[in-house]
């Protein structure tokens, strides 16, 4: 009993511990492009081209050896599923995203990044996968979690407040004055995301093996990118400089860790819990991006800031506290419709 009790916790917590490191992982990521980018050595085309080779490699070898028995035959209608997922999630999503980089820092991102939530939500319910009731506690919940995220967001953008640490790093990265251009390719990748993230799910129902799934779409958009990266830099854009290594761990860090991980990760998360419950736990990157800028790039840390994290946590725990109330629901509701009988009086 304590085995099988433990196994149950184990599972309860997966998600919870895999979606916050994933999290964790993506801040460092985007800390690490955002600094090798500024220094020119690697085309950002080039750079995502590479990073999904790895990956495709990779969750095409644990697909190949851990799904072997449950992967479902493949048809051409889930190939053409992949093929936009891929599109949708590397192509435009990750290549944008990446080369906003290049015209925005890594915290500006992360704070954009916070509102796929209450952009996901509103297309779940407009989707029909998400039930809002709003005069019940649950349904207040998951909207006060939204709009305290959405403030967070704002209050970190528009206000910053008092200087609580000073920087002491001068030679940081600094936004550029087209930073237009890269708040157009961070609203297009952010929309992306969004429909890619409500798409996902009923793909995922027709084809149940997560990692064979995320290794198509993979392979895909590596193949989409490639090909526009081909027809958009010359050809000597496709040499790496060194850099102390670190154009490499980049390029390794990115293909193994945050895209083969993040990408198994999001996709079973939204089989197994949905959208809106994935998404809710990206508002930790932005808690994330703000320690580490503060403690390894030491800039400057602003009371604003700290307001808008706290503001967007509890927008999180709010739209976790109303999805675990879902579940539990659903639950009582499946065990009941279980244990009644098939004849009514």
């Amino acid at each position: 009993m304590e085995v099988m009790g433990l196994g149950f916790c184990l599972e309860t917590c997966k998600p919870y511990f895999l979606l916050t490191l994933n999290s964790l992982f993506l801040a460092v990521f985007m800390i690490l492009v955002q600094y090798i980018l500024s220094k020119g050595v690697v085309n950002a085309f080039a750079l995502v081209v590479y990073e999904h080779i790895i990956a495709t490699v990779v969750l095409s070898l644990f697909a190949f050896f851990l799904e072997r028995q449950k992967r479902p035959p493949l048809s051409i209608k889930i190939l053409c599923y992949a093929f936009i997922l891929g599109f949708l999630q590397i192509t435009l999503c990750q290549l944008l995203l990446t080369m906003s980089l290049q015209y925005v820092s890594s915290s500006y991102q992360s704070i954009c990044l916070n509102l796929i939530p209450a952009i996901v939500f509103v297309l779940a319910l407009t989707f029909k996968q998400e039930e809002l009731r709003f005069c019940s506690t649950n349904g207040q919940a998951k909207i006060w979690g939204v709009i305290s995220s959405t403030a967070g967001v704002l209050v970190t953008v528009l206000w910053k407040g008092s200087i609580i640490l000073e920087s002491t790093n001068f030679g940081s990265f600094q936004a550029t004055s087209e930073g237009t251009i890269g708040a157009v390719m961070l609203i297009v990748g952010l929309l992306a995301a969004c429909f890619w993230n409500i798409f996902v799910g009923p793909v995922i129902r027709l084809y149940p093996a997560e990692l064979s799934l995320t290794a198509m779409m993979s392979f895909f958009g590596t193949i989409q990118t490639a090909i526009v990266a081909a027809i958009v830099i010359p050809s000597s854009s496709w040499e790496l400089q060194w850099l102390g290594g670190l154009v490499l761990l980049a390029i390794l860090f990115g293909g193994i860790v945050v895209t083969a991980f993040s990408s198994y990760v999001m996709t079973w998360s939204i089989h197994k819990r949905g959208p809106v419950f994935t998404l809710a736990f990206i508002p930790l990157l932005i808690v994330f991006s703000f320690l580490l800028d503060t403690t390894v790039l030491r800039d400057s840390a602003y009371f604003g800031s700290i307001i808008g994290a706290i503001l967007i946590v509890v927008g999180l725990y709010l739209i976790l506290w109303a999805k675990a109330d879902d579940k539990k629901k659903n639950e009582i509701r499946d065990d009941m419709s279980i244990d009644s009988p098939l004849i009514q009086p």
